[in-house]
């Protein structure tokens, strides 16, 4: 989020809303609080220094990139080993980071429960979940440190820039053991808490006894069940652990740590522990040593950079200035300023957030509804998961194994309409209750076309990627580091942009990457489990068997999207649902490009649907001032709802409006 909205975040918690997680408690001056203390001295200055260097590293891989690419269009010679060069800068990028991310409680996870409990409670709960995160990264770290002594010891090195492997293991190790220290000094604050409120009574030490046990029997589950029922079909294990996930989702755990304990205790229990640690060992780096994933780091630092750079106020400016002498002409330039910022940002919190500070004020000058104000910002706000450059058509390319290239051109089309679509809601109100939202001051010609002119970097900075992208000139990942390269030049020439915005910028890219990261590693672990387990084909053949429409079991997992849309962050709401319902979708013959958007624009719904709607609580932050009501919000946001289900059965009635751009593209690579 921008910076100038520290005040809101820290009204709203939006770090706890987009799966930032619960706060350490604080430690006392019991031993637990001394060690907490004495761990935190040393880990915090290592890996906050490490995670800015991460940072540089991820502006470099950016720039790296638009120097390759210049060689390569300009002079017919790209640069020898680019690609090695950039996957070893990810690596150390994302490990590096990671735990300096669980420093700052950026790690995604669900609050929806453990919000309503009591700090003791949560204090119990996170401490067995501690030494769980602690076990399944210290794991890691040991692992691929064999790797990395290996590797040294056969001298192994990269094909091109001759790089040692040894390195490069090490530097997984490092970053996911920093990662486990972090998760043990977290155990001893929460356990000092625990020890202050008992005031080291027997109660304490009971459930400190409780804590060990539980987190025992949860690390050996697998080995348990199977001393205790050997004969369990695979996917009846599959069943199991995929209870267990939900249950442990729910309580807190942040959600890459539950998908790799899940992964790695299920494993125990199907192909023993040595092969499963066999496979952990290959998992933690090959999860994240992808050059494809550079397009992550480089589509988030573009968004963040535009972010810090303030554009989203010329956006709405250029808004209002085109839409203001119309009946709820505000609301329709917050519309078209989200759908704008959408296009470049990539993230519905961010746009919330950004667009409803500038546009919010603006619209109660001019008397405007509450409810058509908030609402309205709200929509727009979803924008951001489905025009692209969108992260989340990132993330579903990498987990389905579909074209990037295809799903952003696949986004553009529905979110032009999406965007009409919520402009017509908000004028059509206005239209028929005026009172709404009256007309601005009339503006002149020059001050509308100066407005536009002001946003020319922006439109031009869209085109290069996106064009790029549709003409096959550039891959995804080529155009991700074009536009971080170029969101920094139009950053550096935006009034108000300091060295502090830039490295606010810098590591907010880098800290929501690593959480990414960390998802991917334990959606390796637990894609491998569920494969093993058959559970995708045995639950797609059972649908098979159903005596219904395929539409039918379509809407139902729309439904599924808009439910969990509303309790959590779209990016591991994918990874955590693609790989089980993924293949049900393909085998009931849908299009993947067509699903993929179509199950955007649900999850977008979700995010401003109630009771819940992350995008409500943002914009309420933003309102708080105004004394707006959650029940304001809620009620201005029911057209823009109709309009998303109207959308949404259009496309599916024709789906060539999702299509036709991606088919009429040059080929692309599958991951691409």
């Amino acid at each position: 989020m921008a910076s100038n909205n520290t005040d809101i975040e820290t009204e709203i918690n939006v770090a706890a809303l987009e799966g930032g997680g619960l706060p350490m408690a604080e430690a006392g001056d019991d031993a637990f609080g001394s060690v907490a203390r004495a761990m935190h001295a040393v880990l915090d200055p290592v890996c906050k220094y490490l995670c800015y260097a991460a940072a540089v590293v991820t502006l470099l891989m950016s720039i790296a990139m638009v120097v390759d690419l210049v060689s390569r269009l300009a002079l017919g010679r790209p640069l020898s080993g680019m690609i090695e060069l950039q996957t070893y800068m990810l690596v150390f990028m994302a490990f590096f980071s990671i735990a300096y991310t669980m420093l700052k409680n950026q790690h995604v996870s669900v609050d929806l429960i453990t919000s309503l409990m009591s700090a003791q409670t949560n204090s119990i709960l996170q401490s067995v979940f501690s030494i769980w995160g602690a076990f399944i990264f210290g794991a890691m770290s040991w692992l691929t440190a064999s790797r990395s002594m290996e590797a040294l010891r056969r001298e192994e090195i990269s094909d091109i820039i001759q790089m040692p492997f040894w390195i490069i293991y090490a530097v997984a190790a490092i970053g996911t053991a920093l990662l486990a220290f972090t998760l043990i000094g977290l155990l001893f604050t929460h356990l000092s808490g625990l020890y202050q409120f008992y005031k080291g009574r027997s109660a304490f030490w009971a459930w400190f006894a409780a804590i060990l046990v539980v987190a025992g029997v949860g690390a050996t589950s697998g080995l348990l069940l199977k001393g205790i029922a050997p004969d369990l079909s695979s996917p009846t294990i599959g069943l199991l652990y995929t209870a267990f996930l939900m249950v442990i989702l729910l309580l807190g755990f942040p959600v890459g740590f539950s998908m790799a304990f899940v992964g790695l205790t299920g494993l125990f229990y199907l192909i023993g522990s040595n092969v499963a640690f066999n496979v952990t060992k290959i998992n933690t780096y090959d999860s994240v040593a992808v050059y494809f994933f550079c397009v992550i780091p480089f589509f988030l630092l573009m968004g963040f950079l535009i972010l810090h750079a303030g554009i989203g106020a010329k956006l709405y400016n250029a808004g209002i200035k085109v839409f203001g002498r119309l009946p709820g002409g505000l609301a329709v330039g917050t519309v078209a300023g989200c759908g704008g910022f959408a296009a470049i940002c990539g993230d519905s919190v961010a746009s919330a957030a950004t667009m409803g500070s500038v546009s919010i004020p603006e619209m109660k000058k001019y008397n405007y509804d509450d409810s058509l104000a908030t609402g309205s910002v709200a929509a727009g706000g979803t924008l951001g998961i489905l025009i692209p450059p969108s992260i989340g058509f990132v993330v579903y390319g990498i987990i389905t194994e579909q074209s990037i290239g295809k799903m952003f051109m696949a986004g553009i089309v529905p979110g032009i309409i999406l965007t009409l679509g919520f402009a017509f809601a908000a004028y059509l109100q206005c239209v028929i209750n005026p009172k709404l939202g009256p007309k601005s001051e009339k503006f002149t010609a020059r001050e509308v076309a100066e407005s536009i002119f002001n946003i020319w970097p922006v439109g031009a900075l869209f085109a290069a990627v996106i064009g790029g992208i549709y003409s096959g000139i550039l891959t995804p990942t080529e155009a991700g580091g074009v536009g971080a390269s170029g969101a920094l030049l139009i950053a550096m020439f935006s009034k108000g942009f300091t060295r502090k915005k830039l490295f606010a910028a810098l590591l907010e890219a880098t800290t929501t990457s690593a959480m990414i990261f960390t998802i991917l590693i334990g959606v390796g672990l637990l894609g491998y489990f569920i494969t093993l387990t058959d559970l995708p084909l045995s639950f797609a053949n059972f649908l098979n068997t159903l005596d219904v429409s395929r539409y039918v079991i379509f809407v139902l997992i729309l439904l599924l999207y808009l439910v969990l849309g509303m309790v959590m962050n779209i990016i591991p709401m994918m990874m955590l649902t693609l790989p089980i319902l993924f293949p049900t979708v393909v085998s009931l013959g849908f299009d993947p490009i067509w699903f993929g958007v179509i199950m955007v624009i649900m999850m977008e719904m979700g995010q401003i649907t109630p009771p819940v709607g992350i995008n409500v609580f943002v914009i309420h932050g933003v309102a708080k001032k105004y004394n707006v009501s959650m029940a304001t919000i809620y009620r201005g946001i029911i057209p823009f709802v109709i309009v998303e289900v109207v959308v949404i059965f259009f496309l599916t009635l024709f789906p060539d409006i999702v299509l036709w751009l991606p088919n009429s593209m040059d080929t692309l690579a599958p991951l691409d």
